[in-house]
Formats: structure tokens, sequence, C-alpha cells
């Protein structure tokens, strides 16, 4: 199968995930604009993450969470496997997308000191804090 065909195929669930995403994470923010698709800041990622199911962009603000925090988890999946680097979360088997995200969420809003950090590095902050790996030996 061709790269292309997979990645359309990620598409389609990452889509298809928001749809079912309980709107109880979602609730309450209406600050989600397409300008925050740049990624200027964590809360910009806050933003596209949490936007209202009524909002006439809701499929592409979380297929676009989704499909950024599969590349994030992705991408250190791949360092780590490489030796190059250790793990840097250490999340139970069988956790979700979807409860990455809320951890990310709720991290951020309890910290709001660093809403303008990077996305990716406030992405490790929060998984890191929530499930951190062991010290290498």
């Amino acid at each position: 199968m061709t790269a292309r065909r997979w990645m359309g195929i990620l598409g389609m669930v990452l889509l298809g995930a928001g749809a079912l995403a309980p709107t109880t994470l979602f609730a309450g923010t209406d600050g989600f604009t397409l300008d925050d698709i740049k990624l200027q800041s964590a809360s910009a990622l806050v933003d596209i993450c949490t936007v209202e199911p009524a909002h006439e962009d809701y499929a592409a603000a979380l297929g676009f969470c989704y499909g950024f925090f599969e590349g994030a988890i992705r991408y250190q999946q791949a360092i780590a496997g490489a030796d190059i680097a250790q793990d840097l979360v250490c999340a139970p088997v069988g956790t979700t997308r979807l409860q990455a995200v809320e951890v990310f969420v709720g991290y951020m809003r309890e910290n709001p000191q660093f809403a303008s950090e990077g996305s990716i590095d406030a992405i490790y902050r929060a998984l890191m804090a929530r499930w951190p790996c062991a010290a290498p030996q």
C-alpha cells in the first residue's frame, strides 16, 4: 500500500474519530479560528483541540489536532526505536490519542505559564508529567 493511500486512510480515521469524540472535553471554548492552525503557540493548539462541535470548522480542527498528536507520538517512537534517544513518554498500553489530548488540554489549563511555548514542547511537557519514563540505568 502506498504512503499516499495510508495518509488518506489515516485522515478518514481521524475525521471519524473526531465525530465520535465526547463533547464534554471540547465544551466552553469559542476562541478557535483557522489562523490557529499556524500553531504560533501551545495555546493555539489548545484552541484547535477544544473547538466546539457546532463550529463550522469542527471536523477540520479536530482532525488537525489528532493528526498533530499522532505525528508527535510517531516521531518520538521513531527516534526512540533508532537508539539515538530514549523514550520521553511512557503511557500505558492502550492509551488513546483522545486521552493524550485530554491530558494536554488539562495540563495547559492548569499551567498557563506555558501557553506561549511551542506546541510540540508543550505536548511533551504535559505527557511527560502524566506518564514519565523510568530513568535510564
